[in-house]
């Protein structure tokens, strides 16, 4: 009997972009696959309540793609398994209305759920008491209700178990252990909570980066902005756009506001910039962001890239690659702005309180003190030793799959 099996389930409506990093991160998947194994991509979609349209395009010899599209197919998977000890997931790890039927079925086919954060530090919100009553209920019902509706069925034995979560932030790890969830489940014996225990600590993606880079890779020959975009799909998750003229006001002030910060961070450091758009964000109907985009260079899908090859890094809002430029000792600026909305602003203001970046705020930007910027430029390098150590480098010399790797398979 073979051990060990990794799966990948598909179950949800990817756009495209997302499809375009899962292809980037099939590698790193692979890496983690158990001996004499093969990856498997577990195509459950036609499983989900509500038409999912799944356009991933499948072209890997490495990897083993089961569409499953009725009963009988199922029934077939599930007598393949039974040649395993262990069938770990890659995700999902909690459901929405949508998806009740493939945790159900991943039950049924007695796998158990990973969860792997290889990223760094998560940005998150901590002023949420100050926001309007119906963000606080829009937030609770699109992230909090799921989570804890589908925590409780993992823990009766309804939902498959979350067997181990792979975590490369300390931070993260108190705040996970520290929750009033977990404590009210604690007081609780009924449920067997054990895989709320079970997390690991693991090296970040881009220390593995690190290690393969040479001094070559990381030219300092740009000004690098990564942009979260101003009409990314998930902010209005949190945030409907109640007066579309207003909206538009703000993407106007907005684009103009950093379009002048650019300019001046050009003429200020003497530097070729970079402007690399979010892949989520549709900039095409943006007549305001033409200007930054006929005047410098703009790419898309490009950040790890550039982020290697930038002298400064500016981030335009709450992005997990900031980790990359931290790990990177790069010079880091921040740019806020009331035009992209409370939810962005507080996630950076409360990231900022841990490093202390350099803040430009575009609503008052006039022009650029070098000086003062270089100032703190430094001061905030010396903050990211400790920053590192507590959020992207768990142990030396190794990388996070074999960490990983260690934990679950036990040869």
């Amino acid at each position: 009997m073979n051990k060990y099996k990794l799966v990948i389930v598909f179950w949800n409506n990817y756009n495209q972009s997302t499809i375009n990093q899962f292809y980037k991160s099939l590698n790193y998947f692979k890496k983690l696959t158990p001996e004499n194994s093969k990856l498997t991509i577990l195509d459950l979609t036609a499983f989900s309540i509500g038409r999912i349209n799944n356009n991933y395009i499948h072209n890997d010899s490495e990897v083993n793609y089961l569409k499953i599209s009725n009963i009988r197919e199922l029934i077939k998977v599930k007598k393949s398994f039974k040649n395993f000890k262990k069938i770990y997931a890659l995700g999902p790890i909690y459901s929405d209305f949508k998806s009740i039927l493939i945790f159900l079925i991943l039950r049924w086919l007695n796998i158990s759920i990973i969860f792997i954060n290889y990223f760094g530090y998560y940005l998150k919100e901590k002023n949420v008491s100050n926001h309007s009553t119906t963000y606080k209920l829009r937030r609770f019902f699109l992230l909090k209700f799921s989570y804890y509706f589908s925590r409780i069925c993992s823990l009766i034995s309804i939902f498959p178990d979350i067997e181990h979560y792979f975590e490369t932030s300390q931070d993260r790890i108190y705040n996970m252990k520290d929750t009033f969830f977990k404590k009210i489940l604690d007081k609780i014996s009924i449920f067997n909570h054990s895989g709320l225990n079970k997390i690991v600590r693991i090296n970040s993606i881009y220390y593995d980066r690190i290690k393969t880079l040479s001094n070559n890779d990381l030219k300092q020959d740009f000004i690098v902005f990564v942009d979260s975009g101003f009409d990314h799909p998930d902010r209005f998750k949190f945030e409907k756009i109640k007066n579309q003229i207003e909206h538009d006001l703000k993407r106007k002030n907005y684009f103009e506001n950093l379009y002048k910060f650019i300019k001046s961070l050009e003429a200020t450091y003497k530097k070729k910039i970079i402007f690399c758009q979010h892949p989520k964000t549709d900039y095409s109907s943006n007549k305001y962001f033409k200007k930054i985009q006929n005047e410098f260079e703009t790419v898309n899908g490009q950040s790890d890239e550039f982020i290697e090859k930038g002298e400064i890094i500016v981030f335009t809002g709450a992005s997990s690659m900031v980790n990359k430029a931290i790990i990177l000792k790069k010079k880091i600026l921040y740019t806020i702005s009331t035009s992209l909305g409370s939810h962005i602003s507080d996630k950076i203001l409360s990231f900022n309180q841990t490093i202390n970046l350099p803040l430009i705020d575009l609503d008052k930007f006039n022009y650029l003190d070098k000086e003062k910027i270089n100032s703190q430029i430094f001061e905030s390098i010396k903050l990211y030793d400790r920053f590192i150590k507590n959020n992207l480098i768990s142990k030396k010399n190794i990388y996070s799959y074999e960490q990983i790797k260690e934990t679950l398979y036990k040869y």
